[in-house]
């Protein structure tokens, strides 16, 4: 399993966030078309995929949410391929990537029933926050926040 960086035009993304949406679409009904607008890629997107023998079975990305902060988007690993710790991997190599960029937020939004996704967010050390954006009103789903450590070596040098 290698993993390599990419962006939101990559079709093997694209593929795999096609079997996203449609897993949720099959989960939760027509209602979910609400969000549309909000998962379209207008904003460049930082792309990271976990390939098996050159195949896509996983993703994650983020994108700029504001100055300090990004916003992690369409994580999905394929069903036979989970419960082997390739979400967790991927998401902590795009924060390492965060962190070097100097950001200092991350957000998530998801499923309010999406209880592993939750789980997998809280063992990184997100938390719940109060839904904000178009999620303000949203009862299905929970909106999560992550403070990353101010990196202060450069100041420190002489």
């Amino acid at each position: 399993m290698e993993t390599i960086f990419t962006d939101e035009k990559d079709e093997r993304f694209l593929e795999l966030v096609g079997e996203l949406d449609k897993g949720y679409y099959e989960r939760i009904g027509d209602e979910l078309s609400r969000y549309d607008s909000y998962n379209e890629f207008k904003d460049p997107h930082v792309v990271i995929l976990a390939l098996d023998n050159d195949i896509a079975v996983a993703c994650a990305s983020y994108r700029t949410f504001d100055d300090d902060s990004v916003e992690f988007k369409r994580v999905f690993v394929r069903k036979e391929y989970r419960k082997r710790g390739i979400a967790y991997n991927l998401i902590c190599q795009l924060e390492k990537l965060v962190i070097e960029e100097n950001y200092r937020y991350s957000y998530i939004v998801t499923g309010k029933n999406n209880h592993a996704a939750i789980k997998l967010y809280e063992k990184l050390d997100y938390f719940m926050i109060d839904n904000f954006g178009q999620f303000i009103d949203d009862d299905t789903v929970v909106c999560m926040k992550k403070e990353f450590e101010v990196n202060h070596i450069s100041s420190m040098i002489k």
